[in-house]
């Protein structure tokens, strides 16, 4: 996992796999340090993931909600088909906000 601050926003880029156990904790972390500079978004960038389970389901929900209570927006970007459809089953797509790039990402407002 990864954290980049530029221009007033915060790019967390995830890997390959997020299965929960280790990487909630780190993914909690990363979430609090890109919050602490006071980002207008914070962007969690899926491009590279390819397995992503309920914990980590979990863990963009609880990043979701640390973003609303810091009045800061979440966006999503680059998620695989794959895992774009398991945001639809969850309804996911319903509160969250997905970009097909991490360019298209970074335009929203």
């Amino acid at each position: 996992m990864k954290l980049i601050n530029e221009n007033n926003v915060s790019v967390l880029s995830l890997p390959s796999e997020v299965l929960g156990g280790t990487q909630v904790i780190e993914f909690s972390s990363l979430v609090e340090d890109a919050l602490s500079s006071n980002p207008s978004k914070v962007i969690v960038d899926l491009s590279d993931v390819k397995v992503l389970n309920s914990s980590g389901l979990g863990m963009i929900v609880g990043a979701h909600t640390s973003c609303t209570k810091n009045k800061c927006k979440l966006v999503i970007a680059g998620p695989s088909e794959k895992i774009l459809e398991l945001f639809k089953i969850t309804n996911l797509t319903q509160i969250l906000t997905i970009k097909d790039s991490l360019e298209s990402a970074k335009n929203v407002d």
